[in-house]
């Protein structure tokens, strides 16, 4: 949109400013000569802007109301210019401005008598305004004035009450300013009578009146086109919002406003008329109502599976027409696929497989109500086939015995009752987060809402009914939570630990390496299990290693993924370096050849994770936020407290520049000797690890597992 007159925008309000014109003033020596002719006009102008609040942020609205305003704006100063012009050195200013208003006021009225209106008979006239007047008071719910010398009351119809004027006397006598007003009244009559062809006998109000004449809306008005324009689109918002309102409350909306229906009417005409298509009627008096579609009885699950094959195949489905691109569908079923399919099973066993038809918004309210109440480690196991009502069910059934047991057990030790209530709330079922339901009702809102593009349903039944951000925080606050905060002095635990200290049988074993990558290079799980041996190169003699996709079957999380970062001085004393040789020496592209994939996942960092999980459990150092990827923040965390600019960790990290100036003018980076510097000062102490090339002087003699 290009720029808008006199509009400007102050944070996201826009403002009408405008300066001030110069005005002409004459100032004649000679009241009989012109001042224009002589050259002594002077000009005049108002200090500073007109500066007004549009309070509004729609650039539309601003648009219209920045055009009245100018027009309003010109008139104004175009009136008192006219009126400045006029005055001589004898006239009072006020007089002059009196005297502009009072002729303005006369052209108003004379607009006013030439308009259709003027043509009803007063009497019609007087009763259609007093009607207005009424039917105003009432929707505003004000009592009528009862000006009992002028109005009566009139019972139109049962419950509404009208006042219209009464007629005056015939025979009560003329003032002399009555007598003025119908001798001008008469002109004026006369002279519309003459201008329209009739004569002066012959005119009548009912040939005086020209329908035509009587417009709300001139469609060659820009300035009432765009009222009408902005009316239009403020009662279609509210239309809309008031039936959403209606079905997310489960109320009909024509009880609720028995005018929807003569609104509806109202609207299906001007769509005849502006030549939308047409529909037959049932009822000449009635509109027609487009056909309801065939609800399906296809189970749930069913058609869930069908969505989601679309989706791997490379549809968004988020609009028609759309062609499949083939690395978004191998995306999402890598990334996405398994927790859309945990969406499904969990809905489908809380509510049961219903026919899509069948699902309404009573089963989205049951499902919302008993998700919450799902323990956070469901489907974790796979030796647990109940399904998701039943866990519910019986947790539900169990937590309160058990948390009475333990209370009754602690009581009878004379515990104190603030011990008490901490152990309570540490044996406490830990229950699905609030982020996890949102995250379940987004994806079966997109799947009810394919549905409904299908014709297959009639509404969305999550539409309206998922957890808002505003909910979620509050959940977040209220919920037991433990924050990834690294790893701490922890880290000594798990290097002292028998994977690092002892021979390895296999010097390439991933448990060895993918950890002190992590901790030492701040790389993900994903990034170091996919590194090949040409991801690690030299420069200016410093080895990095480079996180990238060469070839197209590695996975990166981003574009801000793709980054070099250089081995840390401790990589490079256990050995790290000569892995790469020697995989290089065997023919082998990959630094980990045998590390398998994930048959659900797809990704080789889902066993990784789940070996790395066990070992720290099986050796008793995992611990509340202890996992593989709080290496990563334990990388992170070492840097900032070793004063590494922020801009420089974000790269390390492989996380996107927020500095607008660093990443549009200094994507040249640091240099390779500088980012060596900051990685380095990485102060995880390596000295109890057994270096596993220590004890060996040849290749030849290394027991390093070739994959074939």
């Amino acid at each position: 949109m290009g720029r808008i007159a006199y509009l400007s925008k102050r944070g996201n309000i826009w403002w009408f400013r405008r300066r001030h014109p110069a005005i002409v003033i004459p100032s004649p020596q000679n009241p009989q000569v012109s001042g224009l002719c002589v050259g002594l006009t002077g000009k005049a102008q108002a200090k500073g802007h007109l500066a007004i609040s549009l309070q509004t942020s729609s650039s539309r609205e601003a648009r219209l109301l920045g055009t009245r305003l100018s027009d309003h704006f010109e008139r104004a100063w175009a009136f008192f210019e006219a009126g400045a012009y006029r005055m001589t050195e004898q006239d009072d200013p006020l007089d002059t401005m009196a005297l502009m208003l009072t002729e303005g006021f006369r052209k108003y009225i004379t607009h006013y008598r030439a308009s259709g209106m003027s043509g009803m008979a007063p009497g019609v006239r007087e009763r259609a305004f007093a009607r207005l007047d009424a039917e105003l008071r009432e929707a505003l719910g004000i009592e009528p004035l009862p000006y009992a010398d002028m109005l009566t009351r009139v019972e139109i119809k049962p419950g509404i009450k009208y006042i219209v004027l009464n007629d005056p006397d015939p025979n009560a006598p003329m003032t002399p300013e009555d007598e003025f007003h119908e001798r001008m009244a008469a002109q004026a009559e006369a002279e519309d009578a003459a201008t329209r062809g009739f004569a002066a006998d012959a005119y009548s109000v009912a040939q005086a009146m020209d329908p035509a004449d009587i417009r709300l809306i001139d469609p060659e008005d820009e300035d009432s086109v765009n009222r009408l324009e902005t009316m239009a689109d403020g009662f279609g918002r509210l239309l809309d919002q008031y039936l959403v309102s209606c079905e997310i409350s489960g109320l009909d909306p024509k009880a609720e406003m028995p005018s929807a229906q003569q609104i509806a009417k109202n609207l299906h005409r001007a769509a005849l008329r502006l030549g939308l298509p047409k529909q037959t009627p049932n009822r000449a008096d009635e509109i027609p109502i487009k056909a309801k579609p065939a609800l399906s009885n296809e189970p749930f699950t069913i058609f869930a599976e069908k969505y989601l094959a679309l989706r791997c195949q490379g549809y968004t489905l988020r609009r028609e027409d759309e062609s499949p691109h083939a690395a978004t569908g191998t995306n999402f079923e890598r990334t996405s696929l398994r927790n859309w399919q945990s969406s499904v099973r969990v809905f489908s066993e809380i509510v049961g497989d219903l026919p899509l038809s069948e699902i309404s918004k009573e089963e989205v309210i049951e499902f919302n109500t008993l998700i919450q109440r799902l323990p956070a480690n469901f489907g974790k196991s796979s030796r647990d086939n109940r399904s998701a009502r039943q866990v519910i069910e019986y947790t539900d059934d169990r937590e309160p015995l058990e948390i009475a047991e333990i209370i009754e057990k602690l009581r009878a030790q004379g515990r104190p009752a603030a011990e008490i209530e901490d152990v309570v709330a540490a044996a406490r079922t830990k229950r699905i987060s609030a982020t996890t339901i949102k995250r379940h009702q987004t994806a079966l809102q997109s799947i009810f809402e394919h549905a409904l593009a299908q014709q297959m349903i009639t509404t969305n039944p999550f539409k309206g009914r998922l957890l808002t951000e505003a909910e979620v925080k509050r959940w977040k606050m209220s919920a037991a939570r433990v924050e990834r905060l690294g790893w701490g002095d922890s880290i000594y635990a798990l290097l002292e630990s028998e994977v690092f200290t002892n021979p390895l049988a296999d010097i390439g074993e991933p448990l060895f390496w993918a950890p002190l990558i992590a901790m030492y290079a701040g790389l993900r799980l994903e990034e170091i299990c996919q590194l090949r041996v040409r991801d690690f190169a030299k420069e200016n003699g410093i080895i990095f290693v480079a996180v990238q996709n060469e070839l197209g079957s590695q996975l990166v999380k981003s574009a801000n993924s793709i980054r070099r970062v250089p081995l840390h001085k401790a990589l490079i004393d256990i050995g790290l370096p000569k892995l790469v040789e020697l995989r290089q020496q065997a023919g082998m592209s990959r630094l980990f050849p045998d590390m398998p994939r994930s048959k659900s996942k797809g990704t080789m960092s889902a066993i990784m994770s789940k070996r790395f999980g066990y070992y720290i459990r099986s050796r008793g150092i995992k611990d509340d936020g202890l996992d593989f990827h709080a290496l990563r923040t334990e990388f992170l965390v070492r840097l900032t407290r070793a004063k590494v600019p922020d801009h420089v960790r974000k790269g390390l990290m492989g996380h996107e520049q927020t500095d607008v100036t660093h990443r549009n003018y200094f994507r040249a980076g640091e240099t390779i000797e500088d980012m060596k510097e900051y990685v380095d000062r990485i102060d995880i102490d390596h000295r109890s690890i057994t270096p596993p090339f220590g004890a060996y002087l040849s290749p030849e003699r290394l027991p390093l597992r070739l994959v074939r």
